[in-house]
């Protein structure tokens, strides 16, 4: 019988699957198991002319790479802080054309997900039928089914996913709390590698305890990272909640009229610790996050 090979690494590692000109799809919604540690650590790294797309909804996360200059092209439907306003780094980048963006809604860049997940070249869609963003996307192919007009939409195949999870086991098999939303069909579409950060690594005799729980199935997943607090300053379901304090600051220091040194302090503070230990430090630490932030009572051990 083989033997299985653990996948845990360092996040320095497993970043290390990204290269210039990289399409990277970032997991979660909006601020919901985010894998913000992870792109903490791609900014360190320092990949240049990204492609992102997201689960489809985005925030922090994809924000923060756009504010880090290593993003040139944008498949995102949607990138907000929710009830705290608008995403300053990407509206900014869009606006100066620094980012190329890829007129896109959910259904179509989802759909995208989905041919590329089943090997095909396209998946149909039938929502953008008749609007300004379908003619913003000569890509798009139209035919007609039964009198009924509709689009092929592109496969979306990223060369590397990161996601978030609460748990995993050595060997990469995921568990989230709530939702999936669509990191597992992400994952299926991923060229290279899927990279994941967990808050806890977990025996696999727990996984195989209860193997309805597995979100993601391991021979998925390329690299696991532990990393309590690894969705930090967005919330990771069941574990805790987002930290608005923290997404405060950062918007403040990426408001126009914030100056640059708001925005450089913000990034030796938050982003250029070397490891997430110091980053936790830099937070409060743990236990105070915990504290302010926890709800692990409502995940299930």
């Amino acid at each position: 019988m083989p033997v299985r090979t653990s996948k845990l690494v360092s996040a320095a590692v497993a970043v290390a699957a990204v290269g210039d000109g990289d399409h990277v799809a970032i997991g979660g919604i909006w601020s919901q198991n985010s894998p913000a540690a992870l792109v903490r650590a791609l900014i360190r790294s320092g990949p240049r002319e990204l492609t992102v797309s997201a689960g489809p909804a985005a925030g922090f996360a994809v924000d923060l790479l756009i504010a880090a200059g290593l993003v040139r092209r944008a498949m995102l439907p949607n990138v907000t802080y929710e009830h705290l306003g608008m995403a300053p780094a990407f509206r900014a980048a869009v606006e100066s054309g620094q980012l190329e963006l890829i007129e896109c809604d959910e259904p179509s860049l989802v759909g995208g997900y989905r041919a590329a997940a089943a090997g095909l070249p396209s998946q149909t869609v039938a929502s953008l039928v008749g609007t300004d963003l379908a003619a913003a996307r000569p890509d798009f192919e139209r035919r007609t089914v039964a009198g009924r007009e509709l689009l092929e939409v592109p496969a979306v195949a990223p060369d590397v996913v990161l996601l978030h999870a609460q748990e995993a086991d050595p060997f990469g098999n995921l568990r989230q709390a709530g939702t999936v939303f669509a990191d597992k069909v992400m994952a299926k579409a991923a060229r290279k590698a899927v990279v994941a950060s967990v808050d806890r690594v977990v025996a696999n005799e727990e996984i195989r305890r209860a193997p309805g729980r597995t979100t993601v199935p391991g021979y998925l997943v390329g690299a696991v990272v532990e990393l309590p607090f690894g969705a930090h300053p967005c919330a990771s379901h069941g574990e805790y909640v987002a930290d608005e304090e923290h997404l405060r600051g950062y918007l403040g220091a990426q408001a126009g009229d914030a100056s640059a040194g708001a925005r450089e302090e913000w990034f030796r503070t938050f982003v250029e610790p070397a490891s997430h230990d110091d980053y936790l430090v830099a937070c409060g630490g743990p236990t105070a996050l915990a504290e302010r932030l926890g709800e692990g009572d409502r995940w299930p051990r």
